[in-house]
């Protein structure tokens, strides 16, 4: 029997069953070190290449640019950390948005810590990075500007190619967290000039425990550990084959499945707003909150909606069968509306009545029919209880879904 019914697929997604196929006799017969020169051995390297190849197809790179990671937690380190230490004295100085996951916020605490400057820009009420800004907050002592490709929370889609232009003009690297947009969005990083770029397996139905950063062809970074002069010498230690090969082969069913991927969750999204609408509680879209506004573009699963006068958490609580967030995964513990909500709204009551909802390829219609009755009734309950004197449908919006990527 099924437990809830999951809109969290920015949080985790499921191994794709193809993927597992794959990746099992990695896991028991074929489980040589790729390192190893014997034949066992160079069947594992050729597999590992073979996955660097497929998920280099992906996004749009050359397999030779690809170095696989634990995680997009580990890339982003490497490619933050490693970049800085091989910037000169006189370019210290680096740009993030506010909304950046704290994958890339982390690194860069303690980067400010060890004597860079670090400028956090604020993003516009839509969650845009205002580029007039940026082209006057950079400077001949800028090193590095990172910039999220597609947002965790919002899935707002930053315009990367002419962030990543206006970086280079000024004579910075770039690197982006891609985590969110590979498998959801068309990502091309050549045409995107950016530098380095993270990924994670588990965003696009691949194994958890493996990610992989790209780093464009003679960009130089530094390696955080030492050790058999693995990927490069830039991450030591014996490659995760199993979880190498489920990422190649998500990445290869991602490729094919864009399109149709796409237009699945697009219609899901609709269909949800929907069903809200007539359940007399139509969400109000923090992104696009005005009446026949299409907003940024943005990831075409992932939607982050405002009821008015009903907490987050409390929403969540009162709806137990339904597994929903009020922000990333990985700051969850952390008391309060996320760092982005705030960003965004700048306001801490609306940030904490904001749900995120994000759809993936196993979610069906009829669940979606379900979870909009079931949130309706959580939202209307939360606000009989906290708000006797709003009337059910007082704060209910009539804005359409907003615009699909």
């Amino acid at each position: 029997m099924r437990d809830a019914i999951y809109l969290d697929y920015n949080a985790s997604t499921p191994i794709d069953g193809a993927v597992l196929d794959v990746m099992q006799p990695w896991l028991t017969s074929a489980f040589a070190n790729p390192a190893s020169h014997h034949l066992p051995g160079r069947m594992a390297h050729a597999a590992v290449d073979d996955a660097r190849a497929r998920l280099a197809e992906l996004v749009g790179a050359r397999p030779g640019e690809i170095v696989f990671t634990s995680g997009a937690t580990e890339a982003n380190n490497l490619a933050l950390l490693g970049a800085l230490s091989a910037l000169p004295d006189n370019r210290r100085r680096i740009i993030a948005p506010l909304t950046e996951h704290k994958a890339v916020l982390e690194p860069l605490t303690w980067a400010q810590d060890h004597g860079y400057k670090i400028e956090l820009l604020p993003v516009a009420p839509d969650g845009l990075l205002d580029l007039d800004q940026l082209a006057a907050t950079l400077g001949d002592d800028i090193g590095l500007v990172t910039v999220m490709l597609a947002n965790n929370e919002s899935g707002v889609i930053q315009p990367l190619a002419r962030i990543n232009e206006l970086a280079h003009q000024a004579g910075a690297i770039t690197h982006t967290d891609a985590t969110q947009a590979a498998g959801r969005l068309a990502i091309d990083l050549d045409a995107l000039d950016v530098d380095m770029a993270s990924f994670s397996g588990h965003k696009m139905y691949g194994p958890k425990g493996v990610g992989a950063l790209y780093i464009r062809r003679g960009i130089r970074i530094e390696p955080l550990m030492h050790g058999g002069g693995h990927e490069r010498g830039l991450r030591p230690g014996t490659l995760n084959v199993p979880a190498i090969v489920g990422m190649g082969a998500a990445a290869a069913i991602a490729r094919t499945r864009l399109a149709a991927d796409v237009q699945h969750f697009a219609e899901l999204i609709d269909h949800l707003h929907d069903k809200l609408v007539i359940a007399g509680c139509a969400p109000i879209d923090i992104v696009s909150p005005s009446s026949g506004a299409a907003g940024p573009p943005r990831l075409a699963n992932t939607r982050n909606w405002r009821f008015a006068g009903a907490d987050a958490d409390a929403v969540i609580a009162n709806a137990p069968t339904l597994a929903l967030s009020s922000g990333s995964a990985c700051t969850s513990s952390v008391p309060g509306p996320s760092h982005v909500l705030r960003a965004m709204l700048a306001d801490d009551e609306a940030a904490s009545e904001c749900v995120r909802i994000s759809v993936g390829r196993p979610t069906t219609r009829s669940e979606i029919a379900e979870a909009a009755a079931l949130l309706a009734a959580a939202v209307n309950r939360v606000r009989d209880l906290t708000h006797p004197d709003i009337p059910t449908d007082a704060t209910a919006a009539t804005t359409p879904a907003g615009a699909l990527a």
